[in-house]
C-alpha cells in the first residue's frame, strides 16, 4: 500500500496526541474514501449548477432578505463542516 505524508500545524498535532487510542491513518483514509465517494457519485455540484438549480425554483439572490442570506449561509456553513470534518469511528 502506498504512503502518503500529511502535513498538520504543530497546535493540531498536540491536540492529536492527547488521544493515541485513535488511528489517524484509518481516519483520513475513511474521510478521503468518503469525499471520494460523495465526487465520483455527483453528490457535490459546482455553484454554476447550484444557481441554476435554484433559479429553476424561482430562488435569485434578489429575491431574498438579509436575514434569509444570512440563515442560509449558516446552515451551509454547517453542512460544509459536517461534509469535511465528521467521519464516522467506526
Amino acid at each position: 500500500m502506498p504512503n502518503v505524508t500529511f502535513s498538520v500545524p504543530q497546535v493540531l498535532y498536540e491536540r492529536m496526541k492527547k488521544y493515541p487510542e485513535i488511528k489517524w491513518s484509518t481516519l483520513y483514509r475513511q474521510t478521503i474514501e468518503q469525499y471520494l465517494e460523495k465526487l465520483e457519485n455527483n453528490t457535490i455540484i459546482t455553484m454554476k449548477e447550484l444557481r441554476e438549480k435554484l433559479k429553476k425554483k424561482g430562488i435569485t439572490m434578489e429575491n431574498l432578505t438579509h436575514e434569509q442570506v444570512i440563515e442560509n449561509y449558516k446552515k451551509t456553513r454547517d453542512l460544509k463542516w459536517e461534509r469535511t470534518y465528521l467521519t464516522p469511528t467506526d
